[in-house]
């Protein structure tokens, strides 16, 4: 089958791309540019292509989704607080790129399309757009002979997320537990989250491609309520540190006591009962990376959010 995946260097974009070559099917990697960790295998290099561009030009969109099976659309600007001050760019990129994306692939007569989006609990810049392009995916299908099927992650969390510019809950508390930092918590931690390893969600999403088409938008996530105290002292006690957490203000685009946990029935009536990775183990391994991460991109991190540390913890 040939799979074109837009944003295939991003976090989840690429564990997607690997699942895909795993199942052996033809890949076009579409992006911006490759990171250094996007290294394909000679194993799996004939089944592999790149195609540098973004979802704005849809003459290098449509090179790309000639002849495609299936697309999965992971690309866009993400952030919460970070959207706030960059709102024009967000709309065009997260909304009229996910319009140029469903009418080049209605145009190249591509089938299948995967749309990511999120959780719509928050009142912030990402998830207006998110959810401007769920109700153009549903428009697109009901009219054209298309048809997109749309996952709401939940909180993604896996080896080779970012640790900047976009704060995401495990890097920033990682970075900070390894230089014995209290871990800063929005809030009074007992606002919720709904922890997804990334393998598990690129193994779902393309089990999602690959059976019963369901119009339904559905929550991708394990169905298991954490709150960020419970995340933030699971870290800590990985890297042994006692230096507890530090509360702040309630950041930009986000509700405080907000409770996040997926409805995973709709899901299951796809791909039926989902099996994930139990969260300790996801979590070494996540950490895991973290930790071997060279010294001077954690620097680069904790100096771009303003951490400062220990005199005797710099490296």
């Amino acid at each position: 089958m040939k799979c074109v995946v837009l944003g295939a260097s991003g976090f989840l974009g690429a564990v997607i791309v690997n699942d895909l070559l795993q199942r052996g099917d033809e890949v076009i990697a579409f992006d911006r540019g490759l990171r250094k960790r996007d290294v394909i295998t000679e194993a799996f290099s004939r089944n592999y292509k790149f195609i540098e561009g973004t979802i704005m030009d849809r003459e290098a969109l449509t090179l790309a989704c000639e002849g495609a099976d299936e697309i999965y659309h992971l690309a866009g600007q993400l952030g919460t607080s970070e959207l706030e001050s960059a709102m024009r760019g967000a709309i065009e990129v997260n909304i009229m790129g996910a319009l140029n994306v469903f009418e080049v692939a209605i145009a190249c007569k591509v089938p299948r399309v995967f749309l990511a989006s999120k959780p719509n609990v928050w009142l912030n810049t990402y998830t207006i757009t998110k959810h401007t392009a769920e109700k153009i995916a549903n428009l697109m299908t009901r009219y054209h002979p298309i048809r997109i099927s749309v996952l709401r992650y939940f909180n993604l969390y896996g080896a080779g997320q970012k640790l900047y510019p976009v704060r995401k809950i495990l890097p920033t508390f990682a970075i900070q537990a390894m230089r014995g930092l209290p871990i800063q918590v929005y809030g009074d931690g007992t606002q919720t989250v709904d922890m997804l390893y990334v393998k598990d969600a690129a193994r779902i999403t393309v089990d999602v491609m690959r059976n019963k088409y369901n119009p339904n938008t559905m929550d991708c996530g394990t169905g298991i309520e954490m709150s960020v105290l419970e995340v933030a002292e699971s870290v800590n006690r990985y890297f042994g540190n006692t230096a507890g957490v530090k509360h702040m203000p309630m950041r930009i685009g986000e509700t405080p006591h907000t409770r996040l946990v997926a409805d995973t029935a709709e899901l299951e009536k796809v791909i039926g009962k989902i099996d994930y990775t139990p969260y300790d183990e996801a979590l070494a391994e996540s950490l895991s990376y973290y930790e071997n991460m060279e010294a001077h991109n954690v620097d680069a991190a904790l100096n771009f959010y303003g951490f400062s540390q220990p005199f005797s913890m710099a490296w």
